[in-house]
């Protein structure tokens, strides 16, 4: 047996499903609305948030220097609000779409899902707002990780956040150092969607795509091991704040980058 089937065999067997589950179905999507329009509205390509926010976080930036903020401080609010869009991130992820939803729900939506005769949409189907809302807004993500149109939060929800968020922080930043900071937040949306995208859907083959594996392992985790830990995608920050990171896991990936560390020494010397 070569060397490299032997590595297959002893892999655990957690790692080998979630490895196994990144790729993508020939028809990883279902039917959510009745209606085309809205059926249309709930697919979105990859590429439509940066379109629509990169002007905007340029416009922001500008603005804020143009209001007499200097570059440095406007560069300074810009990453903390990129820091507080990782907060956020965690926030909505932890507390909206799975608190919301209690383990019957996601049950009985998942039952509901693979019921469903084909082109069926699966909203009619569904009971009370906890079930539509949980399937709506984080659902079809579970059942579908590899829609490639369900990976980014559509404009019909994203750009009522950003409304919402830009009035938080206007109220309580004031308009001077707002632009700066929505800039730096939307920017974490855009690091958010991007990896979350690249995370699911991205082969770029070779050292790369192992290293997009391991950078995103703790995602995959929160799809096929334990929806309640890993809830930060961009970033790990909050997890490991708050304890809802996988610690085991987090040992067992040290040991691995410290056994190819010392075998890479080997092979130098």
């Amino acid at each position: 047996m070569s060397g490299q089937a032997a590595a297959t065999v002893q892999e655990p067997e957690r790692e080998m499903w979630e490895r196994a589950a990144r790729l993508p179905p020939r028809d990883p999507t279902v039917r959510m609305f009745e209606k085309d329009w809205m059926e249309r509205l709930s697919r979105v390509p990859p590429w439509l948030p940066h379109v629509l926010y990169i002007p905007l976080v340029l416009f922001m930036l500008g603005r804020s220097v143009w209001l007499g903020t200097s570059v440095a401080a406007t560069a300074g609010l810009a990453v903390l609000g990129v820091m507080a869009w990782t907060g956020a991130e965690f926030l909505l992820h932890r507390y909206v779409f799975h608190e919301i939803a209690t383990a019957e729900t996601e049950r009985t939506v998942k039952l509901k899902v693979h019921r469903l005769s084909p082109d069926e949409p699966i909203l009619p189907t569904l009971e009370g707002w906890r079930e539509k809302f949980y399937f709506v807004a984080h659902g079809v993500h579970h059942e579908f990780p590899s829609d490639p149109r369900r990976l980014v939060m559509p404009p019909s929800v994203s750009i009522p956040l950003a409304i919402l968020f830009y009035t938080l922080f206007m109220l309580t930043l004031g308009s001077h150092l707002t632009p700066a900071f929505f800039a730096g937040f939307v920017t974490g949306y855009l690091i958010y969607d991007s990896s979350h995208y690249a995370i699911h859907f991205i082969r770029p083959g070779g050292r790369t795509e192992e290293a997009m594996y391991r950078m995103g392992k703790g995602h995959m985790r929160h799809h096929f091991s334990d929806n309640h830990k890993d809830f930060g995608v961009s970033s790990p920050l909050w997890d490991l704040i708050v304890g809802s990171y996988d610690w085991e896991e987090r040992s067992q990936f040290g040991s691995r980058l410290l056994r190819a560390w010392i075998e890479r020494r080997r092979r130098r010397d």
